[in-house]
Order: C-alpha cells, then sequence, then structure tokens
C-alpha cells in the first residue's frame, strides 16, 4: 500500500481562527473515514499547516506543506486561495480551494494552471442562493449588508443576483470587524432597521461571530422582516437554540437531515462525538469533502490524478462532485446543491431544495 499525504492550510491564528478550528477537526476527521470506509488504496495521512489570516501566511503554509504534501487543501480567504494557486503551478502540487469563492481561481485555470481546483461554491453560486432565497420568501425588497473584510466576495455575491430577482435593493452597508471599530455593527444594524420594512428581508454576508450581535441589535432596534445569512456562526444550530432570535434564513453545503450522500450523516455523527460540538460549518464541512475528494482521486502521481479530477465523480458528504473545464465544482447541478433552511420557534425547516423542503419561509 502507498502513502497519500494531503496537507490543510487553516487559519488557526488571526482573523479567521473560528474557522481554523472547524476545518483542522474535519480534516482529521475525514482521515479517519477515508480509512474506516475504503474509499482509497492508499493510506491517507493529513499534515496541516497554520496558514493565518493574510496572503503571505498562506503562502509560507503552502510552501512548508509542499515539502511532504502531495496534495494541499484548504487557504480561508480568496486573497490567500490566489497566492496558493500561484504557489502550486510553480510548485506543481494540486491544489484544492475548499473555502474562497474568487473568480481568479477559475482564471488561472484558463490561464494554464491545471494544478488548481475548487470544491467550495464560487461567488456566483453565493449569489445564485441568495436570489432563490428573495424569490422563495417572495421579499419585495432587500437590504444588503456586507462585512468590511470580506467586501470583494461580498459585491462579487451581490452582483451575481442584483437586479435578476422582483425584489427591489434598497440599501447597501458594510460594517467593519471589531477589531477596528468595535460599534460599527451597531451603528450599522440601527441604520439598516431604520430603513428596512417588514417586507424587507435583510441580506447578511458576514459568516463570522459579529453576525450575531448585528442580528440581534438589529431586531432590538425595530428591525423586521427575514434575515438570510451566509451562513457561518448564523448557521450554527446551537447558535441559533441560543441567541433564540427568530426568522433567519442560511445557506448551508449540507445539513445533518439532508442525506445527500452515505457520508452526510457520518460527518455530522462522528463530528459530534469526536469533538463535542456540532458540525454545521460551511468550511469544515468543504475542507472535509476535498480531502475525500483528494483520496478518491489520488493515483499515485500528479498528471494521472489531475485527469481522474478533470473527468470522474467524487463522494463527499455534500454530494457527488464533478469539475467543469476551469476546475469549479458544478454546484448547482441535480446531484451538488446548496442548502437553504430558516430557524423559527427551536426548529431549523429546510426551504430548498425542493427534495429536502419541510416548510416555506415564514415571515414575522
Amino acid at each position: 500500500m502507498g502513502t497519500l499525504t494531503v496537507g490543510v492550510i487553516v487559519p488557526e491564528t488571526g482573523l479567521f481562527s473560528p474557522a481554523g478550528k472547524a476545518m483542522k477537526n474535519a480534516a482529521y476527521l475525514a482521515e479517519e473515514h477515508i480509512k474506516k470506509y475504503g474509499i482509497s488504496e492508499f493510506e491517507v495521512k493529513i499534515v496541516v499547516a497554520d496558514g493565518g489570516s493574510t496572503p503571505e501566511q498562506a503562502k509560507s503554509a503552502f510552501m512548508e506543506l509542499a515539502k511532504q504534501a502531495d496534495i494541499i487543501v484548504g487557504a480561508y480567504s480568496s486573497d490567500q486561495s490566489v497566492v496558493c494557486a500561484e504557489a502550486a503551478k510553480d510548485t506543481g502540487k494540486i491544489y484544492i480551494a475548499s473555502v474562497a469563492s474568487t473568480s481568479q481561481l477559475e482564471k488561472a485555470v484558463r490561464e494554464g494552471n491545471r494544478f488548481v481546483f475548487r470544491n467550495a461554491y464560487n461567488t456566483s453560486y453565493w449569489g445564485v442562493l441568495a436570489g432563490e432565497f428573495l424569490e422563495l420568501s417572495g421579499a419585495r425588497k432587500y437590504y444588503f449588508v456586507g462585512y468590511d473584510p470580506l467586501r470583494t466576495f461580498n459585491q462579487g455575491m451581490l452582483k451575481s443576483f442584483e437586479g435578476k430577482t422582483n425584489a427591489v435593493k434598497i440599501g447597501e452597508v458594510y460594517y467593519r470587524s471589531t477589531r477596528a471599530s468595535p460599534n460599527d455593527y451597531a451603528i450599522k444594524a440601527e441604520e439598516v432597521a431604520r430603513t428596512a420594512d417588514s417586507e424587507t428581508a435583510v441580506i447578511l454576508g458576514d459568516p463570522g461571530a459579529t453576525a450575531i450581535q448585528f442580528v440581534k441589535t438589529y431586531r432590538k432596534a425595530g428591525g423586521e422582516g427575514l434575515v438570510y445569512s451566509v451562513g457561518g456562526v448564523l448557521a450554527l444550530p446551537k447558535t441559533l437554540m441560543t441567541i433564540k432570535v427568530n426568522h433567519i434564513a442560511f445557506q448551508s453545503a449540507a445539513l445533518e437531515n439532508t442525506e445527500k450522500t452515505r457520508f452526510t450523516g457520518a460527518y455530522f455523527e462522528d463530528y459530534r462525538e469526536k469533538y463535542g460540538e456540532e458540525a454545521n460549518n460551511y468550511a469544515g464541512i468543504l475542507t472535509y469533502d476535498a480531502v475525500l475528494i483528494a483520496a478518491q482521486a489520488w493515483r499515485g502521481d500528479t498528471e494521472s490524478t489531475i485527469q481522474a479530477l478533470e473527468s470522474e465523480e467524487f463522494e463527499g458528504a455534500a454530494g457527488i462532485y464533478r469539475f467543469n473545464s476551469e476546475h469549479q465544482a458544478l454546484w448547482g447541478s441535480e446531484k451538488l446543491r446548496g442548502i437553504i433552511a430558516e430557524y423559527f420557534d427551536g426548529k431549523i425547516e429546510i426551504l430548498y431544495p425542493e427534495e429536502f423542503k419541510t416548510s416555506d419561509a415564514v415571515w414575522p
């Protein structure tokens, strides 16, 4: 039996460190499941490196992993993924981006970088899901609230659905990180609450913990209507049960009761048992899937593995992956679609897609 070493870049320190914990946990769980389910003829070994929160830190982590890993997955932000893609071409290592959405990755592939793949959503698909939510909710208006450190992602997402739904945008605002400005989220929440009425949906582009404070402040200030989150912290059942703020809709790559493949339930159940916490974290589950994809695709050498990634299907907790000519996972296809759900009165109801639907959107 040969060995496959998968390097995983996670933000163990810095701005995105909360997601780093989930990514690291998920990668080690994937290592266990690869062996448990016998999905690779190779012995798979995980090696983790801290990518911090800057492109320079991510590149340093990539180069360190490249000395020992056959395939490298992860990194968090779009800027980090771009430098990792460049490093993949320089080192001849396959890189699977499991979180970042930037179109620069597809551009790199078009320009000849065959080493880069992405199993995460691209920016367009984030927008597609937001647009699906607006149509499902029947919202007449929406207010877009972004997170300044992720402004590029937020604006790309907005561009994907702006002007393409029946709902009309009545405002757009971005709040800064609490490190840069501790009360900025509260100022913006109160500003939105003054403008958005009960017929307005708030699209919230912050996956981090500040989103909790924004939502609580928004409701306290009299903000009505549904809030749609890109997920992250506001997609965690435990968080939603704790803050007890109704009418929060969110996207997720998968939920425990959306049995997409044999790995869906196994991921959620075993993550909870192993780590003692809920597993519904976008960055975590897609890093888990990236490791599974690497294990299923590895053929013992880089060129044969690239050919496999370009032509075959791969099973993950979020669905069945195929990659297009730009090496982007085909999100939105029949076998790979995101989930939209809503928290209401202590329950999480699924709104989309139809095969998993348990409820229609509930307005205040």
